[in-house]
This record gives C-alpha cells, sequence and structure tokens, in this order.
C-alpha cells in the first residue's frame, strides 16, 4: 500500500477496507510428461509448466499448446493420420514449456533483485521469444529441414511478414495471415514465370489431385470426413470467408505467388487445380529489396519453382525448388510431396 501511495503521488489513494491480501511465491516447474503412456490424456497450458505471470507468456504458450495439439486430434480422429502423429505434441510443446522456464527464471530475478539493467538485458535476449516468433521446435515428421536455407522461413519456425497484392481483387494483403486457420495445411507454389512454369505446375497439380499420390488419396477421405461430420458454423464465418480456401480440399488450401505483373498473366494460365484456388493466387509486387518471395524462400532463379509447405499452426513444414526447365522436375517434386506427407498422413 506504501508503494502503490508513492506511485500515486501527488495524487491520493486510501482503501476503506483490505478483502485479501497474499505472498505470491514463484513456481518454475514443467511436467515430466505432457501425455500418458498410451497417448489417450494430454495436459496443457497451467497443467504442464508454471511460472511468473510476469512478461504475459501464460497465456500465450498455454494457447499454443492447445493449438498444437488439437489440429492433431482433428487428423487422428478423422482418420487421417495415424496415432502417432500425437506423439509430436510433447516432443515439441514441452521444449517451448523448458524455455519458457529458462526465460522466466531470468526475468524474475531481476524483478525480485531489483536490478533494472538484468531486466532490460533479459529483455532483450528474449524478445523473439516473448513475440512467439522464437518459439521455435526440432526435426521431426512434420518438420523438415531444408538443405540449404536461403531466406527467412525455416521449418519448425513460424511464417515471417511480407506484403503482397491478391490478384482476384487487387487487395494489398499480409501473406503470413491471409489464409486463416481453419485445420488445413497451406501449400505455396513460388514462381516468377507462371507460363514457363506451366508444365511443372501441371504435372504436380495434377498428380496431388489423384489417387496416386499420399494428398490425393488423404484429400479423397478428408473431404468424405468433413461432409459426413463438417465443422461448426462461427460468427467469424461472415468475415474469414471459409469457403474461398476450401474449393478443392477440406485438407490443403494451395496457393500460388508469382512476380509476374498483372497484365502479363490470367487465372486462365493456372492449372485447373490453382483456377478453382483463385482466392489464393497472389502477385508479389509490393515489396522491394527482398521482395515477399526473396524475403521467404530467397532469390529464385529463372525457371525456378519452389514450394512452401505450411502446418495447419502456421509452423512452417518444409520448402523444396526445382528446375521448372529440366523435363522430371515436377515428378521429383511430387515424389518429395509424398515423402513429406506421407510421413505423417494416412494414404
Amino acid at each position: 500500500m506504501k508503494r502503490a501511495k508513492a506511485i500515486m503521488a501527488p495524487f491520493k489513494l486510501s482503501w476503506k477496507s483490505i478483502e485479501w491480501f497474499g505472498i505470491y511465491k514463484v513456481g518454475q516447474r514443467v511436467a515430466k510428461k505432457f501425455c500418458s503412456e498410451s497417448e489417450k490424456v494430454f495436459i496443457a497450458g497451467d497443467a504442464a509448466h508454471s511460472h511468473s505471470p510476469k512478461a504475459a507468456q501464460g497465456m500465450n504458450v498455454s494457447m499454443h499448446d492447445a493449438f498444437n495439439l488439437s489440429w492433431k486430434l482433428n487428423l487422428v480422429v478423422r482418420g487421417l493420420s495415424p496415432a502417432s502423429l500425437l506423439s509430436t505434441y510433447e516432443q515439441e510443446r514441452r521444449k517451448i514449456a523448458q524455455d519458457l522456464i529458462d526465460f522466466d527464471y531470468g526475468h524474475a530475478t531481476a524483478f525480485a533483485t531489483g536490478d533494472p539493467k538484468a531486466l532490460a538485458e533479459n529483455f532483450a535476449k528474449n524478445i523473439r521469444f516473448i513475440s512467439g516468433v522464437g518459439a521455435e521446435y526440432s526435426e521431426n515428421a512434420l518438420n523438415m529441414p531444408e538443405k540449404i536455407r536461403r531466406g527467412a522461413l525455416q521449418p519448425g519456425c513460424l511464417m515471417v511478414p511480407a506484403r503482397l497484392t491478391r490478384y482476384i481483387d487487387a487487395n494489398p494483403v499480409n501473406l503470413q495471415l491471409e489464409i486463416p486457420m481453419i485445420g488445413q495445411f497451406r501449400m505455396f507454389f513460388f514462381t516468377n514465370n507462371i507460363k514457363l512454369a506451366s508444365p511443372f505446375l501441371e504435372t504436380v497439380c495434377t498428380e496431388v489431385s489423384s489417387s496416386r499420390t499420399v494428398l490425393g488419396r488423404a484429400t479423397a477421405a478428408a473431404n468424405a470426413s468433413y461432409k459426413a461430420r463438417g465443422q461448426p458454423a462461427t460468427d467469424m464465418d461472415s468475415f474469414i470467408q471459409p469457403q474461398r480456401y476450401v474449393p478443392v480440399s477440406k485438407l490443403v488450401t494451395f496457393a500460388i505467388v508469382t512476380t509476374m505483373p498483372k497484365a502479363r498473366v490470367e487465372i486462365a494460365d493456372l492449372p485447373p487445380l490453382l483456377q478453382d484456388s483463385r482466392w489464393t493466387f497472389y502477385l508479389d509486387n509490393l515489396m522491394r529489396m527482398p521482395t515477399a518471395t526473396e524475403k521467404w524462400i530467397g532469390p529464385l532463379m529463372e525457371g525456378e519453382v519452389a514450394i512452401v509447405n505450411i502446418r495447419p499452426d502456421g509452423y512452417v513444414g518444409s520448402i523444396g525448388r526445382w528446375n521448372a526447365h529440366e523435363a522430371e522436375s515436377g515428378m521429383e517434386a511430387v515424389s518429395w510431396l509424398n515423402t513429406y506427407y506421407g510421413a505423417f498422413l494416412k494414404g
């Protein structure tokens, strides 16, 4: 009360009565396991990790626990993924919980000792983690490391901001936020020239739509599952417009980004799968040095096509690139996609 009065000076602060008073003791703990041996019971949030209330990390980390677990449960319950997918929940989120405790120990200690310099240094050192972008997952079936990192994106990390133009209505959008999180994977194609890359795009889009590939079979199973047991409507649907992102698959939203001028490309130049996904056709014409493409994945050579797979929770899953001039490049990309998605989807 004395401290509160000093803070409020020259204004006065007084109390008529005190209903409750206590001393908060910081407890920093991480559960040894986030799930039962049978992987039928899971814990998240305060049940899995406790720490000081400093830096407002409790709700942030806890909500990401639930988000990480929920989309995996959705796939397993629908029979689209094997139950082994659930083991990645503890692997990924327990690491983040430990990172949180490591940060919080230094932060709470600086508060307790009243050392403003140590507090500022700890905050600056951990700013990426505090903001959320520093919560990074290690390699597993969902996070396939890139052979050579060329851009800011990295498997196991969240998307970085990038601005571009939505083709269909010429609206400027933020690529990392544009496609809503409605339980789907996102597959981005990046190319400097859609027309030169047309054979590659045709091959990949045709194959991932067919029963010859893991994605094709999983998409058919997902479409049947959502038809039998759909997602409930929400008040946000009129704003999100979810139908824009599920025209061809209830499992994956397909998107394409190009640096071509709008006057030189039409929706009709795209393969049928991407024509049906016209709301996720983007022009990389807003950013310079670097462009949105360069920021995300680095420079693209002439005729080169890159594919970026994003998990339902917004984390980067895998990044690959191919020379579209090479005759077999399309099927090589299909094989790569089979390897990635086949590691955690039934099919």
